[in-house]
């Protein structure tokens, strides 16, 4: 299994939010893991879900790529292709899936210990890829339309331009690919509390560089502004560290030509409008076509 690690590739050192973010997790990186089991565990869960959903759903092709935004020390991706390898165990080799795996995330040492994570390990199948990049999401280090699929976890409240980011993810989707986001929700009394606390001690250390979780109509705002189509939303609790129960929120959607209808009358208008739009088209035509 071929790892591929580039700890340069499209950062920016000139950012100061993402320089707040590698000072917060440059100590934290080597327990991480350890210390956030409980709650990695319960909030990774429903994106696996839903991304092998996607794959299982997938065309036929028996190559995937697939882009981890903000991974971290990719425990998500470490639990897919655990859960991938078992599945296709025994599968014939013509059938065997063919992933590429990519993680981008602004912290090295976040990094190290994501790279630690695929270091000696023995897979079920020599067809899989990962690689590894040190970027912010608004600076994606990859080619248009390179991944079918793009995954957050946990992260999208650090991006400090959340509508770049969007924009970033899905100029590396292919068409038709999919999009899946899970991240805190700020509907929830427990995640606003905790915000207000972590911008108060972020914000003695580093002037102004706590990013912040959005609420769920926000966060489906950002979607429907970059051009998204097939919205799914949802809200839920996970309980951590047996006591807690944290609120979150996954989105998936689809990047398709079609998510964003544009005529002269309505200028932009998204499917969720369609049938008041085309009523409004169809008699701007037929007006059209009488006078003319």
């Amino acid at each position: 299994m071929p790892v591929d690690d580039d700890i340069d590739g499209g950062y920016n050192n000139d950012d100061y939010v993402y320089e707040a973010l590698q000072l917060e997790y440059k100590n934290m990186a080597s327990w991480y893991d350890s210390f956030w089991k409980s709650y990695t565990d319960a909030t990774l869960r429903r994106p696996l879900e839903e991304v092998l959903k996607q794959i299982d759903i997938r065309d036929g092709s028996t190559r995937f790529a697939l882009l981890d935004a903000g991974c971290g020390t990719a425990s998500f991706l470490r639990r897919l292709l655990d859960i991938l390898c078992n599945r296709f165990a025994n599968a014939y080799e013509e059938d065997t899936l063919q992933l590429q795996l990519t993680g981008i995330e602004p912290s090295q040492e976040m990094l190290e210990q994501a790279h630690n994570k695929f270091d000696n390990k023995e897979e079920n199948t020599s067809t899989t890829t990962i690689m590894f990049k040190q970027s912010p999401a608004e600076q994606l280090p990859l080619d248009n339309e390179s991944q079918d699929m793009v995954v957050s976890t946990n992260a999208f409240h650090f991006f400090r331009d959340k509508e770049r980011s969007l924009q970033e993810m899905k100029r590396v989707l292919k068409q038709n690919g999919t999009i899946i986001i899970t991240d805190w929700c700020n509907d929830y009394w427990l995640v606003k509390l905790y915000h207000i606390l972590e911008r108060i001690r972020w914000n003695w250390r580093f002037k102004d560089a706590y990013p912040s979780p959005l609420s769920s109509s926000k966060f489906i705002d950002h979607f429907k502004s970059v051009g998204f189509c097939d919205i799914e939303h949802s809200m839920y609790r996970v309980r951590v560290f047996s006591i807690f129960f944290w609120g979150m929120q996954t989105i998936k959607a689809t990047k398709s030509d079609l998510s964003i209808w544009e005529c002269e009358v309505c200028n932009m208008v998204s499917f969720e409008e369609y049938d008041d739009a085309f009523i409004l088209c169809i008699i701007f035509y037929i007006i059209s076509s009488y006078y003319l």
